[in-house]
């Protein structure tokens, strides 16, 4: 499989056609009685298991025999394009179709349904390549201490475009309050929420980057929403002239002070312009202020070439150190207290066109390469150094973004739809299991928690043991 290099703030992928079989209907808040049966023990409550971004389900048994499907979910209303989450028995996942649903981690079964707005007809923005309409994209967030699921929709109402979020309780199911999110000035047709989001010091972070193609005057913002639902928000703008998408579906990175760490697309500034901040890596304080940034050397040819060093999110590693690669293949390792500055890097290493989500587990990061269909150890250290490690090519010729889960890296092959898993030890496919999902949406990544590994599709969600 050959995927392209996207423009800056893609979603980049499609919708089925009708499923094959019977698809579980819409609902405004549809309840049925839980399975009974014993609920998975652990939780997967944001994009790559925390907010550190490493993708890692540390406390996954170690898998010694292929796991085998446990459950295919009932069709839903729409394509999953974000990540599904796992927690209290439940696996909750949203469609394009504005609608979340809660299914029991024990059947698959729906056990409840919300659907949350009409979506954003396709024809209705500038450009773009979700179809036929865009709704919930992002991955969503659930905070365990209050019970409550985010989620983040486009939707239309009276002809316009909007994006609002949703606070939906996992007890009772019912939306607790939703919130416009759309900014004063912008084109919000030419805004999507594509990453997955985020907490922060009592705020829900929603970050924005433009549709497929570039098109229209859309910038990179990231707006903090109080979690009770009231409050003013608070707001960065990428201060671009235009562009500079926070796009990466990996997500907004938060460390645990709070600060929150974001990567930008290409900006408009040209060569003997200044820097924009487009290509960056940002830091930000919990109200959301400009504290540092890191962009390379070459950020104007970045620019200039669409080569976004924002098309993964930041990954904070062990040590005060994060790792950041984009679409220009080199990987760069920054001082998470002092970004650096233009080419302000410790140590940078050629890897590869990187687009999605990484994975790490110390002291080796897991570098997604999809247009090679590879997965690329990079081994951190000793001190500020980077050297590369084994590369798995997938035998059906296709990756996508890993999970790490029991010593075993999780990678999907969208097209063949497969799920590999990769030694961690030594780079070889340990096992490759058939999916019954429909092809997984662009970027795609497996879920883990207790002993179970879950994978969205275009039409369903399906669970391995």
């Amino acid at each position: 499989m050959a995927l392209t290099i996207f423009a800056a703030g893609c979603s980049t992928g499609h919708q089925a056609a009708a499923p094959k079989h019977a698809t579980i209907p819409s609902t405004t808040t549809t309840t049925s009685s839980p399975s009974t049966t014993a609920p998975v023990a652990a939780s997967w409550t944001t994009y790559g298991g925390s907010l550190s971004r490493t993708s890692l389900a540390a406390s996954f048994p170690t898998v010694t025999t292929a796991p085998t499907e446990a459950w295919t979910s009932p069709d839903l209303d729409g394509g999953v394009y974000g990540e599904p989450l796992i927690d209290g028995g439940q696996v909750i996942v949203a469609t394009e179709n504005d609608t979340v649903y809660g299914l029991s981690a024990s059947t698959g079964k729906v056990t409840w349904s919300d659907h949350l707005a009409t979506p954003a007809p396709a024809g209705a923005l500038p450009c773009g390549d979700i179809d036929p309409a865009v709704g919930v994209t992002s991955t969503m967030v659930i905070d365990p201490s209050t019970d409550t699921v985010y989620a983040s929709a486009e939707t239309e109402t009276n002809g316009a475009v909007g994006h609002q979020l949703f606070a939906i309780s996992l007890s009772t199911h019912r939306t607790r309050w939703s919130r416009d999110v759309d900014q004063p000035g912008w084109t919000a047709a030419a805004q999507l929420q594509r990453i997955a989001l985020g907490l922060a010091d009592g705020h829900v972070l929603v970050a924005f980057g433009g549709n497929a193609d570039d098109c229209g005057a859309y910038h990179g913002w990231v707006v903090g929403v109080p979690e009770s639902g009231t409050g003013a928000l608070e707001a960065y703008q990428v201060p671009t002239a235009r562009q500079g998408a926070i796009w990466a579906p990996a997500g907004v990175t938060v460390d645990a002070a709070g600060d929150v760490y974001v990567a930008t697309g290409n900006g408009s500034a040209t060569a003997g312009q200044p820097f924009d901040h487009g290509d960056a890596v940002i830091r930000l304080s919990p109200a959301l202020t400009e504290l540092s940034y890191f962009a390379p050397t070459n950020w104007a040819q970045d620019n200039a070439d669409d080569g976004d060093l924002g098309s993964t999110s930041p990954v904070l590693l062990d040590g005060g150190q994060t790792f950041e690669v984009g679409k220009q293949t080199t990987a760069y390792l920054l001082d998470t207290a002092a970004l650096g500055g233009i080419g302000g890097q410790v140590a940078s290493l050629n890897v590869c066109p990187s687009l999605g989500g990484n994975a790490y587990q110390a002291p080796d990061v897991y570098v997604v390469c999809p247009d090679a269909g590879e997965i690329a150890q990079v081994k951190i250290g000793p001190g500020n150094t980077m050297a590369r490690g084994w590369t798995w090519r997938s035998p059906t010729g296709g990756a996508s973004s890993p999970t790490i889960a029991g010593g075993v890296v999780w990678s999907i092959d969208l097209q063949a739809s497969v799920l590999h898993g990769i030694d961690e030890a030594n780079g070889t496919t340990a096992y490759s299991l058939p999916l019954d999902v429909g092809t997984p949406e662009h970027f795609a990544a497996p879920s883990a928690a207790g002993a179970m590994i879950v994978v969205a599709g275009s039409r369903a969600v399906e669970a391995f043991r």
